[in-house]
């Protein structure tokens, strides 16, 4: 203890003390004096609150405790009450050496950076630098919620299952529980030749064995036939103790030498020291062609090289020439019924035609023979969020229940929430980052006013707490409306911090940023920019703490670093592999063909603009992979809805065709006719153009066919096989 109490002072009050005789006493009598003329003092005279002390007499005081939360002499003054004292941590106390962390009084260490080849915690310890390894995802962090998925690491996670009347992969999500029926992927289109995976909707994929001389994910990949890496042998692994011997992969061991009265190989066994002679064999004996091989007596022999096409071992033997053979699959074996399907060799199978009133992937499974089936609606494409109402198809939808306030088609408008009172926060986002929400102002109030506008639009208010002090990016990119996006301190009268109606190079989306300070709320309202066409609908809400770079994080829908691109539009994004559409894909087609894909673009937002193709209408991208080359028809005949298709080579690539049209009937609806080479990757959108005021849902089935010059003889499979803007009964060829 310092200060007063200290040093001296203890030695002069333990004089005191013992010249008074050295008695203890807990509560002197205030005015009194003691036998020796000596003058005790209370707690109270002295000032003090707990703890022991001495009274000036030779006693002592016990002057009570403190009160919870507070400890005796805690803000520094002796048996005073106050807080407990906080020590901050130290990175070397917490073992920490990179980056920032806390030091558990309120401030921020700085630990420093890590080396060349390290990363701070890519040893799987959080703040220490360490070489990154892989860590495997969890089912929540891969934001799947049944069956088997792969974790990343070469493991394969079990995420449960449904609950009754919902799908694995029912809503059109892999491993996501949903109510419509799921298309489990197969083994081709995934580009796999072996072993078990996730078939997407929550089976598993016998992909089969792979062939003599390879092994599965042998070459690296996984659920991919490849040679497996050599592994050498060792002298002592296989008894040798002389001569050299290969070590079967290519180099040659020096197992040693014999003592003077033994040779190697002498008593009768190859590479073994023994006193007898040994005769070597040859080759021929052994029935090897090519390499190099033991003689048996401690030499080696040359068997020659391959010709024609072969190698070494290519046919699965050790030293003999062949070459590897691959085993073309049928379409039985894929499961397959009809159409060009990949034999998983880099050729193409025939599986034939359906017969008359069936379609070749008509059901929503490719390649297999089936009439088309009704299609249930969901709540979302029926924009209803409330209450019971029907599919379509002779179900009912359970479409949840409103929040506190809310009532279910008040503003009477069936199965839709509505709140009549006006409303600050619709929605509490804690301190989640990053923030990826979608959501609707469709049947919103029109609560909150900005300085950039807003007036006469419903809107919604979202209330969010930075977790860490730093610049944080909000934007609403990809919405189909025409947005607006403002920030408010703490709440709906607070001091408003930003406003914009864009920043967004495409689309209906707006961009502010701002530098908060940890456990700092804003209120973020998303807004119409102005009254009338598209000043209401739906919208994605991204918030990111700002980067310096988009690179690293090309796919997640947000302007990250602040530039107005977003993803693969950003020229730091451009060179990333996955933006040729893999990054951007709502469903992946593979290679099959003819392709018959029945979907909607429910709650899809804004994502692409194509030539011929309305603003601000939701859209969905499908990626093809074409299994031959040749010419190809893309077209939405039969949909219902007026749409607007186009072909991309990427994300943000080159647009190769786009065809619009009011109609998806029989006669006029949108096709595209491209020719291209085998294994030639595209990205086909169907974008909405159902309404000239808002973003509207619509329906669509598209097809992929393989195009031929007149239509005759494939007059039944709903697509427009010539590309001359009518299909089947429509088209003269089929009359």
């Amino acid at each position: 203890m310092g200060g007063r109490w200290s040093g001296l002072g203890w030695a002069a009050l333990a004089a005191v003390w013992l010249a008074c005789g050295g008695t203890e006493t807990t509560e002197p009598v205030p005015g009194t004096l003691a036998r020796n003329g000596c003058q005790p003092q209370t707690c109270e005279q002295q000032g003090l609150e707990c703890g022991t002390a001495l009274d000036g007499c030779g006693g002592v005081l016990r002057c009570g405790t403190c009160p919870e939360g507070e400890v005796c002499g805690g803000g520094g003054v002796p048996n005073h009450c106050g807080p407990a004292p906080c020590t901050p941590a130290t990175c070397a106390s917490s073992r920490k050496n990179c980056g920032r962390l806390p030091d558990g009084c309120g401030r921020m260490l700085e630990c420093g950076t890590c080396s060349a080849g390290e990363t701070c915690g890519g040893g799987g310890v959080p703040n220490v630098c360490g070489r990154a390894h892989c860590t495997p995802a969890t089912c929540a962090g891969l934001g799947k919620n049944c069956g088997s998925v792969q974790d990343g690491c070469g493991g394969v996670l079990e995420c449960g299952t449904c609950a009754d009347g919902e799908t694995c992969g029912g809503g059109g999500a892999p491993n996501e529980c949903g109510r419509a029926s799921c298309r489990p992927f197969t083994c081709a289109e995934l580009g796999k030749s072996c072993g078990a995976l996730s078939d997407g909707c929550g089976g598993v994929l016998d992909c089969g064995l792979c062939p003599d001389g390879t092994a599965c994910g042998g070459g690296g990949v996984p659920n991919v036939c490849g040679i497996p890496p050599c592994t050498p042998v060792t002298c002592s692994g296989l008894g040798k103790n002389c001569g050299p011997i290969p070590d079967g992969c290519g180099e040659t061991l020096e197992c040693g030498s014999c003592p003077d009265w033994e040779t190697c190989g002498g008593g009768g066994a190859p590479n073994v020291c023994g006193p007898a002679s040994c005769i070597p064999t040859t080759c021929a004996a052994q029935g090897k062609n090519c390499g190099t091989i033991s003689n048996g007596c401690g030499g080696l022999l040359d068997c020659g090289e391959c010709f024609s096409g072969q190698t070494c071992g290519g046919g699965g033997v050790a030293n003999v020439c062949g070459s590897a053979r691959c085993l073309p699959a049928t379409c039985a074996e894929l499961g397959k019924e009809c159409g060009l399907v990949p034999d998983g060799c880099g050729g193409v199978v025939d599986c034939g035609t359906c017969a008359e009133g069936m379609a070749c992937g008509g059901g929503g499974v490719p390649n297999v023979c089936a009439t088309a089936a009704c299609r249930p609606s969901s709540c979302a494409f029926l924009g209803k969020n409330c209450g019971t109402v029907q599919d379509g198809c002779g179900g009912a939808l359970d479409c949840g229940t409103c929040a506190d306030g809310e009532t279910c088609g008040g503003a009477g408008v069936a199965n839709v929430c509505y709140r009549a009172s006006p409303v600050c926060v619709d929605r509490d986002l804690g301190s989640a980052l990053p923030v990826r929400l979608k959501g609707n102002t469709a049947w919103a109030n029109d609560d909150h006013q900005a300085t950039c506008g807003g007036g006469g639009s419903p809107d919604r208010g979202l209330l969010w707490t930075a977790p860490r002090s730093g610049t944080f990016t909000f934007d609403t990119a990809r919405s189909a409306m025409d947005s607006l996006l403002c920030l408010k301190r703490e709440g709906c009268g607070g001091e408003e911090l930003a406003c914009a109606t864009g920043g967004i190079s495409y689309g209906g989306g707006a961009r502010v940023s701002a530098a908060l300070e940890a456990g700092q709320r804003v209120l973020v309202v998303v807004d119409g920019a102005v009254g009338g066409n598209f000043g209401k609908g739906d919208f994605e809400l991204h918030i990111h703490e700002l980067a310096a770079t988009e690179a690293g994080r090309c796919f997640d829908g947000a302007d990250n670093d602040g530039d107005r691109w977003v993803d693969c539009a950003d020229t730091e994004c451009q060179g990333e592999p996955f933006c040729d559409g893999r990054g951007c894909a709502d469903t992946d087609l593979g290679s099959a063909l003819p392709v018959t894909f029945a979907g909607d673009t429910a709650q899809a937002g804004d994502g692409f603009q194509g030539t011929c193709g309305a603003l601000l209408q939701q859209d969905r991208a499908h990626l093809w992979t074409a299994p031959k080359s040749g010419t190809f028809v893309f077209d939405t005949v039969g949909g219902g809805y007026g749409n607007a298709l186009y072909v991309l080579t990427g994300c943000r690539g080159l647009e190769l065709g786009c065809s619009a049209s009011r109609t998806a009937g029989k006669t006029g609806a949108p096709v595209v006719k491209l020719a291209l080479e085998k294994g030639q990757r595209v990205l086909v959108v169907v974008d909405g153009k159902a309404s000239e005021d808002a973003a509207s849902p619509i329906r669509y089935t598209l097809h992929i066919t393989e195009y031929v010059p007149r239509e005759t003889g494939r007059c039944a499979n709903g697509a427009d096989d010539d590309a001359d803007g009518r299909a089947d009964e429509a088209d003269s060829d089929c009359r």
